[in-house]
């Protein structure tokens, strides 16, 4: 059956298992937070996973050669300023 489908799948074979093994992950990371969510403090655990999209910014800049411009730079101290608001906002 698989050679009926030509070319195109003999291009997707080799990587066909990265979809899946992402979905699995993207559930446990999900199932994680959630977990975290329900034991510990809120406004950490959001502030917390709020620290990803900086990661993610730094990992496009530094791997991916992406530009760290205004607009990114502008958008990361917005989050570190939510961040800091959550932390200091704990009781």
């Amino acid at each position: 059956m698989a050679e009926g489908l030509g070319k195109p799948y003999g291009q997707l074979k080799p990587v066909c298992g990265i979809g899946p093994t992402g979905g699995v992950i993207s559930l446990l990371a999900y199932g994680l937070v959630v977990w975290a969510q329900a034991h510990g403090n809120l406004a950490t655990v959001a502030a917390l996973r709020e620290t990803s999209i900086l990661i993610a910014a730094l990992i496009a800049t530094l791997l991916f050669r992406e530009r760290f411009g205004r607009l990114r730079l502008t958008a990361g101290a917005v989050v570190l300023a939510g961040i800091t608001v959550l932390e200091l906002a704990r009781p």
